[in-house]
């Protein structure tokens, strides 16, 4: 049965537009016969995205090593800056251009370094082919608008045929210049003095509608067309209701979670070394970790989800080097920092020049960025 039977579309109206459920899409990509992977560069994350469990005889010994982001679905890329974001969706781009794919590129806040792309062709390839560059399709989104218009009301084409990937870097980018943080936009109501209880409510539910839509769009179109979606999400970093600084992605949510097939969190860890080369060494090493696959979320910092490797020349090398080091204990809130617990009194609070290893009352443990991964956060 092909696709179009499963979806339901009648091949003697081709021109008929007929709307349908996301269940349907989701039984379509699951009934295609071969969705395919393609690799991120990195075996061992490839692996720990798509590990194959042993009851599953049925496959081959080569589909049983295919690995990598699943086509079908939309999957998830966060962190701070400078972590190997672009990189990580370079890496994916010269994979599928290797294969004889066509990539969708869409930028919202920098161009793409074509220069990094075409050297790690190059390195895939021992002959750079003029076909495979020719098969990136670029678009640049200017602003929130654009990136509405170019994804839920597609121009004729869009995404053209053999498209195996479309890459969204980042779809986060626009978000903060059009929607304000909710007590900012509180006080902004209040200064206009907006009292009618729907306005107020439309407008603090706007941005989620908006996230909920855009996310809707991104899974219909990665199920229907059979093409790996992958999403650069930045992130930011949330105190209120956490035992401790929390890095979770910007954009998230109840339709934002149900989206994300995939999720991958890269970060860096600072250990404390005291040669000076072992630690020049070890900042330039990253960690990818899986939090999500086949849509479950994962156990959080687990050995077999954490990969570690480094950029050389713009390519993603995968290295030995062991979990992160300096690990957050998970140990319970103290009483005295819960809502209610006793303050003190002036006396009690010393200056912070005679408060040794202060930044320890407050559950933090120097030098580690990695710690602060705890899990997607949802703030919806």
């Amino acid at each position: 049965m092909s696709t179009q039977d499963i979806l339901g579309l009648s091949s003697q109206d081709p021109g008929r537009v007929i709307s349908f459920p996301a269940s349907q899409y989701l039984h379509a990509s699951t009934a295609s016969p071969v969705p395919g992977a393609i690799s991120t560069g990195l075996p061992r994350l490839d692996e720990a995205i798509s590990q194959v469990s042993s009851d599953e005889p049925s496959q081959s010994s080569s589909e049983a090593r295919l690995g990598g982001i699943p086509c079908g679905h939309v999957t998830e890329v966060f962190g701070p800056p400078g972590a190997g974001k672009t990189a990580l969706a370079m890496s994916v781009t010269s994979n599928a251009l290797c294969h004889g794919g066509k990539v969708v590129w869409i930028d919202t806040t920098s161009p793409l370094p074509k220069l990094r792309l075409k050297s790690m062709l190059k390195q895939n390839l021992d002959t750079a082919k003029s076909s495979d560059i020719d098969n990136l399709i670029y678009f640049r989104a200017q602003s929130l608008p654009h990136l509405l218009a170019l994804l839920l009301h597609p121009p004729q084409g869009f995404p053209p045929e053999n498209t195996k990937l479309l890459v969204l870097d980042s779809v986060s980018g626009p978000f903060p210049s059009y929607f304000l943080s909710p007590s900012e936009l509180k006080s902004r109501l209040a200064q206009a003095k907006i009292t009618d209880k729907s306005q107020v409510q439309w407008l603090m539910n706007r941005r989620w509608n908006v996230t909920s839509e855009l996310a809707n769009q991104l899974m219909k179109l990665a199920a229907s067309r059979q093409l790996a979606v992958l999403l650069v999400n930045q992130t930011h970093t949330k105190i209120k209701g956490q035992p401790r600084a929390t890095l979770g992605p910007l954009l998230a949510g109840g339709a934002w979670e149900n989206s994300v097939y995939t999720r991958i969190v890269l970060y860096r860890d600072l250990p404390a070394v005291d040669d000076e080369e072992s630690e020049m060494a070890s900042r330039s090493v990253r960690y990818a970790e899986v939090l999500k696959k086949d849509g479950r979320v994962l156990t959080v910092r687990s050995d077999e989800n954490i990969v570690p490797f480094t950029i050389d020349s713009g390519s993603l090398r995968g290295t030995d080097t062991t979990q992160p080091s300096c690990a957050v204990p998970q140990q319970p809130v103290e009483e005295s920092f819960r809502a209610g617990g006793r303050k003190r009194k002036v006396e009690e609070i010393a200056d912070s020049q005679d408060e040794d290893n202060s930044d320890e009352d407050f559950g933090w443990i120097d030098g580690d960025d990695a710690g602060l991964v705890e899990g997607p956060a949802d703030d919806s």
